[in-house]
């Protein structure tokens, strides 16, 4: 049996009194021989040094016993729930007497690993950690502990809180008042409200903005046409709006209503005009952009293909009851994939763009019902489909033949044919 364990303990610097180390090791004791000479192996892993303005870590290479700068500092601690992991606390708070990290606040937050390497190098960066954790702004701190996002309304490198917080005195003291229920979009919500007429308070913002998810781009992009105020008021409009049965909460709100906002501007509307930025009913409005949205790209879709079907029509083609043409629309092929139930319609684009060419054949008693579907590409027929992905019958691969015979025996000379 061994036991092992990955301890990390600090120091002061001998070299710079301003400065701390830690040291990282696996420390291992080894049962499985005599049990009267067990012995305790340790080895050293990482070597940490923390000064303001910087923080490096070295990591030991035992291949060949050196020492490798790493590009960042990060935790060697094991993340399982079953390690046995150690860090002196004691030591951390000898190491720190009379050096710029004592009154880092470092025993004030919690950890996303145990032995504080993290924070420390954060403090080294950002010594305003200590400000925001005194005055009550300490999930700031911990977002940026555990890489959550603080949507860029802290200033790191301030010298004074209201540098930091991006707000007057008179406006720390408001967002002071709702202690730890904030958090950073809250913030960041409230430094944008400045220019607005109908300023929501802080608490109101808290209030109103109470749910998990990540709302913050939608806002980001609604807000370059909206004030926070008008935000606030419509989204409640709209939850209280008498046919409303599709969003039940702000979030179905927001995300719907940015990619409204995204298909006006497609559709080239005058978001300056309240008529189309706040829709009577949002969800009317968006499934109709959304319709609009797509007749248009089908309209650009159909342009290429009808420019493709001037290049194919020498590929028209009859023959005992049969006939060949290159497809006409993009809905055209998107019902044929539907009336033949095979999936024709996701080559759509391909046909347009004039990688591949798709060809209907029909029988000449049923010109427009689909009967087989036809793929070529440089001058190759790839694949012949009907119903539910059926091969051709003896009649069908009759017809095939004599089509290639007759348009494709020889290579076409047509410059940016797909055939």
């Amino acid at each position: 049996m061994i036991d092992s364990g990955f301890v990390v303990y600090y120091e002061k610097s001998k070299v710079n009194p301003n400065a701390i180390i830690a040291r990282a090791w696996r420390v291992s004791r080894d049962y499985t021989k005599e049990y009267t000479e067990v012995k305790t192996h340790y080895q050293h892993l990482a070597k940490y040094l923390f000064e303001p303005g910087n923080a490096e870590m070295y990591e030991r290479y035992f291949w060949n016993d050196t020492w490798h700068k790493c590009n960042s500092v990060y935790s060697l601690e094991s993340k399982s729930l079953h390690a046995n992991n150690w860090c002196s606390e004691e030591s951390i708070r000898k190491a720190i007497q009379g050096t710029p990290f004592q009154y880092s606040t470092w025993d004030k937050h919690d950890q996303p690993q145990g032995d504080y390497v993290k924070f420390f190098a954060l403090y080294s960066k950002y010594p305003v950690i200590e400000y925001l954790t005194k005055l009550g702004f300490g999930y700031f701190v911990q977002a940026k502990l555990f890489d959550r996002k603080t949507f860029s309304c802290i200033n790191w490198r301030g010298k004074r809180v209201d540098q930091i917080l991006r707000l007057s005195m008179q406006e720390i003291k408001e967002v002071q008042k709702c202690g730890d229920c904030a958090n950073p979009l809250h913030l960041r919500l409230f430094q944008k409200s400045r220019s607005d007429n109908n300023r929501p308070s802080f608490k109101e913002i808290v209030s109103f903005f109470n749910r998990s998810e990540d709302v913050a781009s939608y806002l980001d992009y609604i807000l370059n046409y909206a004030k926070l105020s008008q935000v606030m008021a419509y989204i409640k409009k709209q939850l209280q709006h008498s046919k409303n049965r599709e969003y039940r909460d702000y979030p179905a709100i927001l995300i719907a209503w940015r990619d409204y906002l995204q298909e006006c501007i497609e559709l080239g509307y005058d978001l300056s005009n309240d008529f189309y930025l706040f829709p009577k009913d949002l969800y009317e409005a968006h499934q109709r952009t959304m319709k609009l949205v797509q007749m248009k790209a089908d309209e650009i879709l159909d342009q290429k293909i009808r420019k493709r079907v001037k290049e194919l029509e020498g590929f028209c083609f009859e023959h005992e009851g049969l006939l060949i043409r290159p497809a006409r629309s993009a809905q055209e092929l998107i019902q044929e994939g539907k009336k033949l139930e095979h999936c024709v319609g996701r080559y759509t684009e391909d046909y347009a763009e004039g990688k591949t060419s798709i060809f209907l054949i029909r029988r000449l008693n049923a010109p427009n019902k689909p009967f087989y579907t036809m793929e070529i590409r440089d001058n190759r027929i790839i694949q012949t489909r009907g119903f539910k992905n059926a091969s051709a019958t003896d009649t069908v691969k009759t017809f095939i033949d004599e089509f290639t015979k007759a348009k494709l025996g020889k290579k076409s000379k047509r410059k940016g044919v797909a055939v």
